[in-house]
């Protein structure tokens, strides 16, 4: 795209007065944004931490420690089983988070249970087995007791309950009635539950748990989370095992760019994951950036508003000046720089400019008096200018000449035969220009034209024809005219060149050819183009055109008779050949 410099004067204010805001804002707003970004990773990594201790202390000192003081009250020798019962009564009293009691003996059908009361009612109200959830079934502490943790690390999450449970195992140290025991606790994680939706960073973010599989853990429901980035690195670490605190931002499916951090609780295998949303932790950048842009609109309303009053002041009489030169140049040379006042170097050029379209006019008008050849010598001049002399070249040379022009021209006004001479030297010119010609010269009602190259011969003649062709659809246009004309046609060698006195000259051709050129025109009938033998011998091949004969004729200059010939176009190219009708 081409800048004008009305743009480039506008780019060069707008560029002075918003550079330096815009780039003491992209400063501000990169080291506020890392700032940002390092405070709001602090705060994330923070807040993972702080749930995830939390989990481990509840874990250690709301359920492990009890429950382990229970455990060895029941493996006192002093108290009976009414006592030992007691304990677990006493137990699910005074621990809130505990659900169920069990003590189970190896190789016993039923286990000792003591549920929370209000617990299983809550439970049975949900339209589920109360006893079947709480229970411990035996291959589950099978499978704890062979294991390295007292506590099952997968919550249990009953179906249509909207509570989620953790089980806790504790092997007796004495046996029962002679046989291993355990003891096994059901544990509410409601306080956990309302411990994360309450917390302070909620307010700003979101924190969620999940499991190994990517499944949400104390939410409403068991949402499956796997698709989303920071669960995917989540569960791959906690399948290695691997306590580490991590700090990463992602875009969520819906393309929401977040960061998150992730930690890993002791007791379960879970994720617990903080995240906040970029716009969020960044919306001090975004208040800062919309100020920015407040003041860089207000520098470039200015620099703009500075910029137009001084561009148009230059720029718009050089638009003028512009707009006159591409006028010139369509060929409307009365095209003209107005309206420019300034006494300074563009007051001066389109001064300057103004007389130099006049110039060009002038010569213009001139160029339509002299032939392409006169104008092509021109052209290759040196600086001295065209000088007097010619070169010898072969060129064929048309003559055409209209028929009872002097007698039409006494029977009318002067501007009706000079309008009518001007509509066949218009029509004939065309039809030279067509076919590859230069006219020469017009003399009086005669055209000369003059026709180089290989097909010389050929286009003069198609030239010839299309000038006949013209007088008959003119004639028949305008029968009152009663015009025809007459063509001939040599070629040969010429001296083509500047012709006279060096203060007057005439680009033109001389010789033999063109004066017997001259006389075949003089002799052709109406209607009829006359060639020499030369132009016959170079184009009797010629298609769509026929070379009939005729009688020799004697011209002024030569000796002895001379062959010539007609040019008529052939039947076969007048008249398309008639379609043969099938049988």
């Amino acid at each position: 795209m081409k800048l004008t410099l009305r743009k480039k004067l506008l780019l060069f204010s707008v560029a002075i007065a918003v550079l330096p805001l815009l780039i003491a804002g992209e400063t501000l707003i990169r080291i506020a944004r890392d700032e940002l970004k390092s405070s709001a990773n602090d705060q994330l990594t923070a807040t993972v931490r702080q749930v995830s201790e939390t989990i481990d202390n509840v874990y250690r000192d709301a359920w492990l420690s009890p429950l382990s003081l229970i455990a060895n009250a029941i493996d006192d020798d002093s108290l009976g089983i009414d006592a030992k019962i007691a304990m677990l009564t006493l137990g699910i009293a005074d621990l809130p988070d505990i659900v169920a009691l069990q003590i189970t003996v190896e190789g016993s059908e039923k286990p000792l249970l003591v549920t929370r009361e209000g617990f299983s009612n809550t439970l049975q109200e949900a339209g589920l087995d109360a006893n079947e959830i709480l229970r411990v079934p035996p291959q589950t502490i099978a499978a704890y007791l062979t294991g390295k943790h007292a506590i099952d690390r997968q919550a249990l999450h009953p179906e249509g309950s909207g509570v989620w449970l953790a089980t806790l195992i504790l092997p007796l140290k004495k046996p029962l009635n002679g046989r291993p025991a355990t003891l096994s606790a059901r544990i509410d994680l409601s306080r956990l539950k309302d411990y994360v939706l309450s917390h302070a960073f909620t307010r700003t973010g979101t924190i969620t748990i999940v499991d190994g599989q990517g499944n949400e853990v104390l939410g409403h429901g068991a949402q499956d989370l796997a698709e989303f980035d920071i669960v995917r690195e989540a569960t791959e670490l906690l399948a290695l095992q691997a306590g580490v605190t991590s700090v990463t931002p992602y875009a969520r499916p819906n393309g929401e760019v977040m960061l998150g951090a992730f930690a890993f609780p002791r007791p379960f295998d879970w994720a617990v994951i903080a995240e906040q949303s970029e716009a969020a932790a960044y919306f001090t950048i975004d208040v800062m950036v919309r100020n920015l842009l407040l003041w860089v609109g207000a520098g470039l309303t200015v620099a703009g508003l500075g910029a137009v009053l001084f561009s148009l002041g230059i720029s718009r009489p050089i638009l003028k000046i512009g707009q006159a030169v591409i006028e010139v140049g369509q060929g409307n040379f009365q095209a003209r720089v107005d309206g420019v006042k300034s006494r300074d170097e563009i007051g001066d050029l389109a001064t300057r400019i103004n007389d130099m379209i006049v110039q060009i006019n002038e010569r213009f008008q001139l160029a339509k008096f002299v032939s392409h050849g006169t104008i092509d010598a021109i052209k290759g001049s040196d600086q001295a200018g065209v000088r007097l002399g010619g070169a010898r070249k072969r060129v064929a040379i048309l003559f055409a000449d209209i028929r009872g022009y002097t007698a039409f021209s006494e029977s009318r006004e002067p501007e009706v035969v000079v309008e009518v001479l001007n509509h066949y030297f218009a029509n004939q010119g065309e039809a030279v220009s067509r076919n590859n010609g230069d006219i020469d010269k017009f003399v009086g009602d005669q055209v000369m034209a003059i026709f180089q190259g290989p097909d010389m011969s050929a286009d003069a003649l198609k030239c010839a024809a299309e000038i006949q062709d013209i007088m008959e659809r003119s004639a028949a246009e305008h029968p009152d005219w009663q015009l025809d004309i007459g063509i001939g046609i040599d070629v040969g060698d010429v001296v083509v060149g500047a012709m006279g006195s060096p203060e007057r000259m005439d680009y033109t051709v001389l010789g033999d050819h063109v004066n017997l050129a001259a006389r075949l025109c003089s002799a052709a009938a109406p209607k009829q183009t006359m060639i020499s033998n030369a132009v016959y011998e170079e184009t009797r091949h010629l298609p769509g055109f026929a070379f009939p004969p005729l009688e020799p004729i004697r011209v002024k200059g030569k000796a002895s008779e001379i062959k010539v010939y007609g040019a008529e176009r052939s039947i076969s190219a007048q008249e398309p050949p008639a379609e043969k009708s099938s049988a």
